[in-house]
């Protein structure tokens, strides 16, 4: 019975041994990071119960508590961040591969939630540029059925589902540069709803699952070659870096400090917004009486003052003002889209084209890291599945942002030259079709410039048939009267 204990106790003890080991390998160094950038994006977590405010030295724990509740949370991260997704996937991407049943039902429903390929992409693209860098599995399934028609109803086939950066934990790289391990954790939850960690690990040949005591789930061996992991980045980035520094770490920062200032700001208004009434306290006896916006303040009766209104000093809250409208400036700058939203800055017509320029690649060079995600999902379904997809996806390069107030008035300054060059004003008429509506069909957009070089024409052939004063010119009496002209000239010239 005692060596029984003695083995249970040493079992018990390489188990807690275990855990502890996976826990500390589940360790992230951004950890931290990941979580401000979720909250301040969602506007959840420490910016919904006040936990992000920090508690002063001397701040009792009642009025912290109250200052909690008082707070408030302005979200400029998450418009910031959709600004610099949205416009990539504002319309549909265009997409060309050759004909396949199996490929069309993963476009379909790429993680076997009845999630299209456009959805999944756009999604995870939000959180490709929040955290930095997202990862993508391209995972398989075991079985497979005997027809393809099972295939198909069964969904046996290749699949994606996302790892944010938070939940990996190793990883090794070779010196060529490529992936030789890739080491992450997922939740599961069981029959009672608990959540279970599950610790997932691939190399170029193999893959196991294990769980929160090491204890191998599933396991099993791939023969494509590399792990079926795509590295998405937010920016242009390393491939060896795979934990980048976050983009929009810096505008999340700010944003809790905004978040911070606010908290300042309603605590000052709440507590100091009314005046107090001041009396004379001449001996009656009033009585014990409580600060608020029906209250009065005494004051000794010999000090002479007649009773008044006293107001609180204005200062405090008119710097908390400036220094939330001062910081918020600063995110969207940071953003670099300050001229698109959020701060108006008059500025002239080259400097605001700067901004469109700068804000224009930003959103191209995204545009490129999307692209590329893509290919490589592709790349290695077609490995999983042997077929040759032959696919091709075009995301948009040029954003067309600039001040369409600024394009037509420049575009009338050029009409209003009268250069006499017809070409000019139908190129004119593109720029500020492309500038106003810059989202028109292409069917559509031939149309209307059809109809401007029909105009330009009718109105050079009115130019040319009538005269100064807007008067209709006869060909044919304009030509008799040049013919008797010629006639007289020659009567005059013969002896």
């Amino acid at each position: 019975m005692h060596l029984r204990n003695l083995l249970w106790l040493k079992q018990a003890k390489l188990i807690f041994i275990r855990r502890l080991i996976y826990m500390a390998v589940m360790s992230n160094p951004r950890d931290s990071e990941y979580e401000l950038l979720h909250d301040a994006y969602y506007g959840t977590g420490m910016f919904a119960n006040g936990g992000a405010l920090p508690k002063y030295s001397r701040e009792s724990a009642q009025n912290y508590e109250y200052r909690q509740k008082l707070s408030y949370y302005l979200n400029h991260t998450g418009p910031i961040l959709n600004a610099s997704v949205d416009p990539i996937f504002k319309d549909e991407i265009s997409r060309d591969y050759n004909k396949s049943e199996l490929f069309a039902s993963f476009l379909e429903n790429v993680d076997r939630l009845g999630t299209s390929l456009q959805e999944f992409m756009r999604f995870n693209a939000t959180q490709a540029k929040l955290y930095g860098v997202m990862y993508i599995i391209v995972d398989n399934v075991t079985e497979f059925g005997e027809t393809m028609a099972d295939v198909i109803s069964k969904r046996q086939f290749p699949y994606l589902y996302a790892v944010e950066p938070k939940c990996i934990y190793n990883w090794r790289i070779s010196d060529a540069g490529e992936l030789e391990l890739f080491a992450y954790t997922s939740q599961v939850f069981d029959e009672e709803g608990n959540a279970k960690t599950q610790f997932h690990e691939w190399t170029k040949t193999s893959w196991v699952t294990k769980d929160e005591n090491g204890k191998v789930i599933a396991q099993g061996e791939h023969n494509i070659g590399r792990i079926p992991v795509v590295q998405w980045f937010g920016r242009s980035s390393k491939k060896t870096d795979i934990l980048p520094p976050p983009e929009f770490l810096s505008i999340a920062r700010t944003n809790h400090q905004i978040y911070h200032q606010c908290s300042l700001l309603s605590q000052i208004l709440s507590m100091q917004t009314f005046s107090i009434l001041t009396l004379p306290d001449n001996g009656q006896n009033i009585g014990d009486i409580t600060l608020g916006t029906n209250n009065v303040l005494m004051y000794p009766a010999e000090s002479g003052h007649a009773p008044a209104f006293i107001a609180p000093d204005i200062g405090p809250a008119q710097i908390l003002i400036q220094t939330i409208k001062t910081l918020t400036d600063d995110m969207y700058r940071l953003s670099g889209i300050n001229s698109v939203i959020g701060v108006q800055e008059s500025k002239s017509g080259v400097a605001k084209q700067w901004d469109f320029e700068r804000t224009n690649q930003r959103l191209a060079d995204f545009s490129v890291q999307c692209e590329n995600a893509e290919y490589d999902i592709i790349d290695l379904y077609e490995l999983w599945t042997g077929e040759n997809i032959g696919y091709k996806c075009d995301y948009p390069r040029n954003f067309k942002i600039n001040d369409v107030a600024d394009v037509i008035a420049q575009s009338q300054s050029v009409l209003d030259l009268n250069l006499g060059s017809n070409t000019l004003k139908v190129e004119t008429g593109k720029k500020v079709l492309d500038s106003y509506v810059p989202n028109l069909e292409p069917k559509e957009y031939d149309k209307i410039i059809d109809e401007i070089e029909e105009a330009v024409q009718r109105q050079e052939q009115d130019l040319a048939y009538h005269d100064d004063e807007g008067n209709e010119v006869d060909e044919d009496a304009e030509g008799d009267r040049q013919g008797d002209n010629q006639l007289r000239g020659r009567d005059k010239e013969t002896p």
